[in-house]
């Protein structure tokens, strides 16, 4: 009879599989930045049409700024602002401009729960991670822990865990946030000041032996660099020589 429970657990779990990719070909839902049904306009596998996702037009500069990734006009390798700052990082390659289809795709991702755009977001990333970092060990950048304990999940760890299952990479999970404030709608300085003392390693990088010495920090939008650079710092201090960042948007 204490079986019982456990037996119906697990009919109910193999009924839901088998139940969900039929619910998904009847109902696939709507796509999350134009609103139309995804019923002949999609692959089933992301809640983003094929029109949409032909839409997204990544960055087409030769010339990037290597810290931020803006494209360049008349600078060498860092732009002006980039230029007259100090960041522990040693690149960052943003894919695309935060705005449009992508500011609203970052936007349903981390403010409207679509836990479904995890994938998405992976897929995007993954051919650049492939090129520019093949074979190097990713780091998400973590969350607030205000924001993952509203959600439940925290974006970039559902994000790099996609990763590991599309691009076979290594995926090491060795930071976390303290409780702090807000990022957005800060300025730099006041980023940076904002930040600090907020990143740490976790338990799992504390006792882990054999930390890379190089890394691939990745996250969803580059603003000012700020946490990036406080990630970058604390994994250094770990014994990590050279941390690349690699993230989905920039905002110029």
């Amino acid at each position: 009879m204490q079986r019982e429970p456990t037996v119906i657990r697990e009919r109910a779990g193999r009924v839901e599989r088998l139940g969900r990719p039929l619910l998904e070909i009847l109902f696939p839902g709507l796509c999350v930045c134009c609103g139309e049904s995804l019923m002949f306009r999609s692959s089933l596998i992301f809640p983003v049409c094929n029109c949409c996702q032909e839409a997204l037009s990544p960055i087409q500069a030769e010339h990037r700024c290597v810290v931020c990734s803006v494209p360049l006009i008349s600078e060498l390798r860092c732009c002006t602002r980039c230029s007259m700052r100090n960041f522990s990082f040693a690149s960052n390659f943003s894919l695309y401009e935060y705005r449009g289809l992508v500011r609203q795709i970052i936007s349903q991702f981390k403010f409207s729960n679509r836990r479904s755009l995890a994938p998405f977001v992976a897929r995007l990333l993954c051919p650049e991670l492939k090129t520019r970092h093949g074979g190097l060990a990713v780091v998400p950048v973590p969350g607030s822990r205000r924001s993952v304990r509203r959600r439940g999940w925290d974006p970039m760890i559902e994000a790099a865990r996609a990763l590991q299952r599309i691009c076979a990479v290594e995926v090491l999970l060795l930071l976390k946030r303290r409780r702090g404030g807000p990022q957005k709608g800060l300025h730099y300085q006041d980023r940076v000041e904002n930040i600090r003392g907020t990143i740490e390693l976790c338990a799992t990088g504390r006792t882990a032996g054999n930390i890379p010495e190089r890394v691939v920090l990745i996250d969803d939008i580059f603003t000012s660099g700020a946490t990036s650079d406080e990630c970058a710092r604390v994994l250094q201090q770990a014994g990590v020589r050279q941390v690349h960042v690699l993230t989905l948007a920039v905002e110029v």
